[in-house]
């Protein structure tokens, strides 16, 4: 079998196994005795609200005291790796303008901007550790959504479909608003 055989073999296969899988809820085709919506495994939630909103104040300006910031504020900036930036040049090191105080038993860091939520910060949890491959915000925001820099990777919304199947084809699983 030559390569042009094999990829006309094996394209006809996969084509048949798509057709199969869109066809699987027709009347007339799918087989009476299978429901339509059953998973490979039960989830163990029933549905996910996820809420991105793209764009707010810098987490160090809020919630994340950056001690090395203070000291190296208006030196210019040296990641000592390469990184993408959104400009040419990423310039001088700038501190928060904001006063910065420690809350709660916990003693977590807030900065002035977010001083009421001090009675709270034990009850509040923080993620400090997740890092990107980007710090431009469109690569980045693809970076958060599907775990690429680039687009045209499924993102949450396709695998939580995946995962908790759909109650009805009439309805979208999932949307997204920009």
């Amino acid at each position: 079998m030559d390569r042009r055989e094999f990829l006309l073999s094996a394209g006809g296969g996969l084509g048949g196994i798509a057709l199969a899988s869109l066809l699987q809820n027709e009347p007339l085709l799918a087989n009476p005795q299978t429901g339509t919506h059953i998973l490979h495994h039960p989830p163990k939630a029933k549905r996910v609200v996820q809420l991105y909103m793209s764009g707010a104040a810098s987490q160090c300006d809020t919630f994340d005291f950056k001690p090395q910031l203070i000291k190296d504020n208006g030196n210019n900036w040296d990641p000592g790796e390469q990184v993408q930036l959104f400009q040419s040049s990423p310039g001088k090191t700038m501190q928060s303008p904001w006063k910065w105080k420690q809350y709660g038993e916990s003693g977590k860091w807030l900065n002035e901007c977010v001083a009421p939520l001090g009675d709270c910060v034990d009850d509040m949890a923080f993620i400090h550790n997740m890092v990107s491959k980007s710090n431009v915000h469109g690569p980045a925001t693809f970076m958060q959504a599907t775990g690429f820099i680039l687009p045209g990777f499924p993102g949450m919304g396709a695998w939580i479909s995946y995962g908790l199947g759909s109650m009805t084809d009439n309805l979208p699983t999932f949307v997204v608003l920009l």
